[in-house]
């Protein structure tokens, strides 16, 4: 392989092409929502007159920064291989992220971290 061809495809990596940008758009949009259901379901939670103690407010912390994370890991994973090993990547995180979710909330309930 010459130089010229290697210092091609360094420069073609070096670059997002637009599918990866669009891929991490409409999946950035998936992690979004579940920020979102985390936020929702304090505010339906403080809207019934409940609260948290602090372990409550931990374990909500860590449901909203979940996605954040899934979402970059599945990015670094999936950024220098092929178009459909970072849809698999993104679909992935999306798992890890919906299962920490239930997890998380399983948890928030069996700790009593809901008080009235």
């Amino acid at each position: 392989m010459s130089a010229e061809t290697t210092a091609s495809t360094n420069e073609r990596f070096a670059r997002p092409s637009r599918i990866r940008i669009a891929l991490a758009v409409v999946f950035g949009l998936f992690y979004a929502y579940d920020v979102w259901e985390v936020i929702e379901s304090v505010a339906q939670i403080i809207g019934l007159g409940l609260g948290f103690t602090p372990v409550g407010w931990a374990i909500m912390v860590i449901a909203v920064l979940a996605p954040f994370a899934c979402f970059a890991a599945a990015y670094v994973v999936g950024r220098r291989r092929s178009a459909w090993f970072a849809v698999l990547a993104y679909l992935a995180g999306l798992g890890v992220s919906a299962a920490l979710f239930f997890s998380l909330t399983v948890l928030l309930g069996a700790s009593g971290a809901v008080v009235v």
